[in-house]
């Protein structure tokens, strides 16, 4: 699948991916944000849940659904993604293709023009949103926020992450904190949303069979951006730090029954380095694969924990070790962790083990195209990594990866922090099988 992308305007991009593969089309913009304070990401957080509460035309949740069903059960949604040190404001609209149309109904075109009222149409009064919209989505960020420490491992996870990158954007939490939350209302919110439109850098992407309905889309979106006043975007970007001195310990206590150890390394590399992919090999033989090292050593052959495994962001260079274990088992799993990264510093896995893990990544890579949302994220993907390379031709640089780029990869790989939350309770039923 080929990307066909046209510039409609100051920093703005449509991106077109044809295919006949699904029935169904999907169209994404993309605003890209810096990720800089928390009273930022607060704002970019909410202002997509104040959108999708009405617009002008469809002043109601209930009015946008009604219409959405009409029109074959299409589907609008917003998101905010972080990735490393930017924020994706994502707006989506899912249609049937028009040829599936029972009533010759244009679906396309009308669920475009639906999507671009909740966008670029909403409820305004007297340079403010709708108040009650504003509170009331308000209190549902501020529950969300606070909710994060009910999921015990992500919230971990988000702590070490804090501690080994403090001072550094990344630790900015994707919601904000409940304090920034307090500080926006109707009338910053609405500044807020008339600098999204002018200074951030806009793509949109089209996945789908469109036949010759790509001019008529490509002009459709030009006529409802042309009225914004736009400046040269923002900049974007991640901060990579390549390698780490342990900066040491943390130990939170909280009534739980299982500890939560989260292990920070800094990767010694990123997604936008030629070597990304020698890391990618590691990481599925190390923890992420079913037969990996972590797996079978640390939960399977010593019964250390109940889980552990790596989660990393590519675009910040950084690996979180998470792993559920009984307190007492704390400095024991910490120390094999550990050990298992020792084993592929010196290369002791097998041939086997590679060829498994190019097989999960390169299964892993083929999964994007199965979906119109995925196609979309691996080209979104590529454009903020400033390099648009397909599938296929990544696929064939997991194949030629080698043995000693996997053991390099290793070797770049250092300790910056540990944080542990010890449990203190005896009594918290279903605590010891959360994951």
């Amino acid at each position: 699948m080929n990307l066909d992308r046209l510039n409609i305007g100051s920093d703005i991009h449509i991106n077109f991916i044809e295919t006949d593969k699904f029935k169904t089309n999907q169209v994404s913009v993309y605003l890209i944000s810096s990720l800089e304070n928390d009273l930022k990401a607060s704002k970019n957080v909410l202002l997509e849940k104040v959108l999708m509460r009405g617009s002008k035309n469809y002043p109601t949740l209930a009015a946008i659904s009604k219409r959405l069903n009409h029109l074959y059960a299409a589907r609008i949604w917003f998101d905010v993604i972080k990735s490393g040190e930017t924020q994706l404001l994502r707006l989506s609209a899912y249609m049937l293709d028009n040829k599936y149309s029972l009533d010759g109904t244009d679906i396309i075109d009308e669920t475009i023009d639906i999507f671009g009222d909740i966008f670029l149409n909403p409820l305004i009064k007297d340079g403010s949103f709708k108040p009650e919209y504003v509170e009331n989505e308000k209190t549902n960020l501020t529950n969300e926020i606070l909710a994060q420490i009910n999921n015990k491992n992500a919230y971990v996870n988000q702590k070490c992450v804090e501690t080994m990158c403090k001072n550094e954007k990344y630790a900015i939490n994707n919601m904000g904190t409940v304090e920034s939350v307090k500080l926006i209302d109707g009338a910053n919110l609405f500044e807020h949303y008339n600098y999204i439109l002018s200074n951030l850098a806009i793509e949109i992407f089209c996945v789908g069979n469109f036949e010759d309905k790509k001019e008529f889309i490509t002009d459709k979106f030009k006529n409802m951006l042309k009225n914004i006043a736009r400046v040269p975007a923002e900049k974007y970007g991640t901060d990579v730090i390549l390698s780490a001195e342990y900066k040491g310990e943390t130990t939170e206590e909280m009534e739980v029954n299982q500890g939560k150890l989260a292990m920070g390394f800094r990767i010694g590399t990123s997604a936008a380095a030629a070597d990304y992919m020698d890391f990618g090999l590691f990481s599925m033989i190390f923890g992420e694969s079913p037969t990996s090292k972590l797996f079978e050593n640390v939960r399977e052959k010593l019964s250390l924990c109940y889980y552990c495994y790596p989660v990393a962001d590519p675009w910040k260079g950084v690996m979180v070790v998470s792993s559920g274990i009984e307190v007492e088992n704390k400095q024991k799993a910490q120390d094999e962790i550990l050990n298992q990264l020792e084993e592929m510093k010196k290369g002791n896995f097998t041939d086997k083990d590679i060829e498994d893990a190019k097989l999960y990544v390169i299964n892993s890579f083929k999964s994007f195209s199965d979906s119109a949302g995925g196609i979309i994220s691996w080209y979104m993907s590529r454009l903020l990594l400033g390099s648009i390379v397909s599938i296929e031709d990544k696929i064939k640089e997991v194949n030629e990866a080698t043995r000693e780029g996997i053991i390099n990869a290793a070797n770049k790989i250092t300790l910056d922090t540990v944080y542990f939350l010890k449990g203190v309770s005896e009594n918290n039923d279903g605590e010891a099988e959360e994951e």
